[in-house]
This record gives structure tokens, sequence and C-alpha cells, in this order.
């Protein structure tokens, strides 16, 4: 049986590698740089974005927790950056 996910963002289904557990990250292969946390029910396949940012000092890219939002912190190269969220993406600042 294929499992398969519907991004959230562009809608389109996208099959479940061999292995995804519940939590695992997959990639929207239609849109670019996004993540998707794919999540099981009772049999039943969702997915949500994962938002990513990357480091304004080297360029690491994090993957954010489910429950960020604008005005929290991040911590890189042993600074604290300011998240902000304009375009439907989030950025890092110097906070």
């Amino acid at each position: 049986m294929m499992r398969v996910v519907r991004c959230p963002d562009c809608g389109a289904l996208i099959e479940l590698p061999g292995g995804t557990r519940s939590g695992d990250l997959v990639e929207c292969p239609n849109c670019a740089g996004h993540a998707l946390r794919v999540h099981e029910d009772a049999g039943r396949w969702s997915a949500t974005l994962a938002y990513r940012v990357s480091c304004p000092e080297c360029d690491e890219v994090m993957t954010l927790p489910d429950d960020v939002k604008p005005g929290d912190t991040v911590r890189c190269c042993d600074r604290i950056f300011r998240l902000t969220f304009e375009y439907g993406a989030y950025a890092a600042e110097e906070a």
C-alpha cells in the first residue's frame, strides 16, 4: 500500500519513502526549501509545513519547532537571533 500525504502549500500528493515514521521530515519536490513534518494517526498520514530558517552568520539551515511564532529566538554560532515572519517565511535577525 502506497503511503502518501498532501503538501499543505502546493496540494501535491507526495509518496512517503519506506521507513518514514510519524514526526519525520520529508521534502516537497514542488516547493523549494519546504520541509513537511508527517504524522500518522490510526493509519492515516497527514503533513504540516516545517518552517526553516538560515543562520545569518554561517548559513546553517535550522528546522524550527512546530509551535514557533514570530518573536521567538534561536541560537546558532554562539549568538541569539530573533525570528520574524513575512511573505510566508521565517527569517533570523540579530536579537
